[in-house]
């Protein structure tokens, strides 16, 4: 009801003078609304933002093949992205008794060759500029090294990000929530209104370890399950 008509009503009540002392302490007590909260959004790199599979899998198929064992890319895609890379090389060092250690950094050798290949995701950066314009904020928690901030600024993403959390900083890997759990308390995040966003089962389990909501991408022709403990599955990054 538009202000003058509650003076008007109050003051054939208690006159007007007293209808006008009332409504100015009305006016003065009034709560002001409770502000929104921030949405945060926590991102994966490979597979999610970073189209990347490919120099992943041929690589990861190279220090395999020095190592003697010859799996087709086929194989080792299904190993990654239902489990991990780190899954795949473990098996390999079983079947070949080559160290994981040495099988590692020969995979880090090829990747880096074709770290210049990767390219977004379809729908990426349109999604981190409507959600940041929105008001969401975004961070990052990946696997991958080093190479994480040269290629999201390649790529002309980085100005996104807050803060890029990386193997560098030495969390434990997925599926513990350790690396989410880091900007979650750094930046007072509400894990309510935290969404960390991957492409793999291990993402989800992630994401629910630290506390916080989980969206699970899975484009069409995706290998990967899901969990039964997702808040939401995407078939693309435009649906979020």
């Amino acid at each position: 009801m538009p202000w003058y008509w509650i003076l008007i009503i109050i003051s054939a009540i208690i006159g007007p003078f007293e209808a006008m002392h009332a409504l100015n302490k009305a006016r003065k007590n009034r709560q002001p609304a409770a502000p929104q909260q921030t949405v945060s959004y926590i991102w994966d790199l490979d597979g999610t933002l970073l189209d990347s599979y490919g120099g992943i899998v041929a690589a990861a198929g190279k220090a395999a093949a020095d190592a003697g064992i010859h799996d087709p890319e086929e194989m080792i895609l299904e190993k990654v992205k239902r489990e991990s890379l780190s899954a795949y090389f473990r098996d390999v060092a079983d079947r070949s008794g080559v160290p994981l250690e040495i099988l590692q950094q020969q995979y880090r050798t090829y990747t880096h060759l074709t770290d210049d290949q990767i390219v977004l995701m379809e729908g990426a950066r349109a999604t981190l500029e409507r959600l940041s314009r929105s008001g969401a904020v975004h961070d990052v928690f990946t696997h991958r090294g080093a190479s994480s901030e040269p290629i999201l600024r390649r790529l002309g993403i980085r100005q996104y990000f807050r803060e890029v959390v990386t193997s560098e900083y030495g969390f434990q890997p997925k599926p513990s929530g350790e690396g989410i759990r880091y900007p979650v308390n750094k930046y007072a995040l509400d894990p309510d209104r935290t969404w960390y966003v991957g492409d793999r089962s291990m993402d989800v389990l992630s994401a629910k370890d630290a506390g916080v909501r989980a969206v699970l991408l899975l484009p069409d022709g995706s290998r990967v399950l899901p969990t039964g403990r997702e808040d939401r599955i995407i078939r693309s990054l435009r649906e979020i």
